[in-house]
């Protein structure tokens, strides 16, 4: 039997009891979020600015469960809508924290947790399909946010990694460059969004408020 338990929160785990708690977190398809937790504890952190690790402590229930099969019942224009067909199109499960993740932990990465449960979210906003360089678009989304020095680390790091994998796609790996900065730089800041309260409602009317002007066609 799998000991679903938290871990302790009086102290911090140690690297090796973290590292073993990742390769348990790994081997189970439903703690997506907590690999991305355990992953940022590892790192040391993702460097967020102040100002923003305030904002997401004070959101009311920033690491919602998403109840996929709702949100496939959901009109055919919302965002829960877009959010679940994304996910099924591209066979992907939602990112979901499991108790294993003590609160101490949590509160050392939110941005981290809340990032990973609203990932696929900015894909459906922006319109990048999950191919590579539709990533590489998110990422420089994700990036002209200015949530973190580390993100244009992970960009260029994407640059040269991404079209050696998919040596085809160079020409629109870079347009979904482009693009991706330019749509971070005009938008909103999406990572304190509510979400989780806003499944219901139109993309269209969210991109407008947002002010998020997506891909008009599929990137691959």
């Amino acid at each position: 039997m799998t000991d679903e338990s938290p871990r302790r929160t009086d102290m911090r785990m140690t690297k090796l009891e973290v590292l073993r708690e990742l390769r348990a977190a790994l081997k189970a398809p439903d703690r997506l979020g907590d690999v991305a937790v355990l992953k940022g504890e590892l790192a040391g952190g993702g460097a967020v600015r102040s100002e923003l690790e305030a904002r997401l402590a004070a959101m009311d229930g920033p690491f919602p469960q998403v109840d996929i099969d709702f949100l496939r019942t959901l009109p055919p224009a919302s965002l829960g809508r877009h959010y679940a067909e994304f996910l099924d199109q591209n066979r992907l499960q939602p990112f979901r924290l499991t108790p294993r993740i003590s609160q101490e932990l949590l509160a050392r990465h939110r941005f981290i947790a809340r990032y990973g449960l609203v990932h696929d979210v900015y894909h459906v906003l922006t319109g990048f399909d999950a191919s590579l360089a539709g990533e590489l678009g998110v990422w420089a989304f994700v990036a002209a946010q200015r949530y973190s020095w580390k993100h244009w680390i992970a960009v260029l790091v994407a640059c040269v990694v991404y079209p050696l994998l998919s040596p085809r796609q160079i020409g629109q790996h870079w347009r979904c460059l482009r693009r991706g900065r330019a749509m971070g730089q005009s938008a909103e800041q999406l990572i304190t969004v509510p979400f989780e309260r806003l499944w219901e409602r139109r993309v269209d009317e969210l991109r407008r408020e947002l002010r998020i002007e997506p891909l008009s066609v599929p990137e691959s």
